[in-house]
């Protein structure tokens, strides 16, 4: 799992630069399990540690 890869700095600026934000994102907005919804709010808690700037300015992701 990508939360798994997220965990060493290098990794979280990574993942942000390829563009994955928008996917956590519609996860958590979308009908999806519990299970997944936890998922992405745990991956974006992880990246936040480095890249909260980006996180802050991903649209629909506070509100997610």
């Amino acid at each position: 799992m990508i939360n798994n890869v997220a965990v060493t700095d290098d990794n979280k600026v990574k993942i942000i630069e390829s563009g994955a934000l928008p996917y956590y994102v519609q996860i958590l907005s979308q009908e999806r399990t519990v299970t997944e919804q936890l998922q992405a709010a745990r991956g974006l808690w992880i990246l936040a540690f480095k890249c909260r700037e980006s996180i802050v300015n991903e649209p629909g992701c506070l509100e997610g």
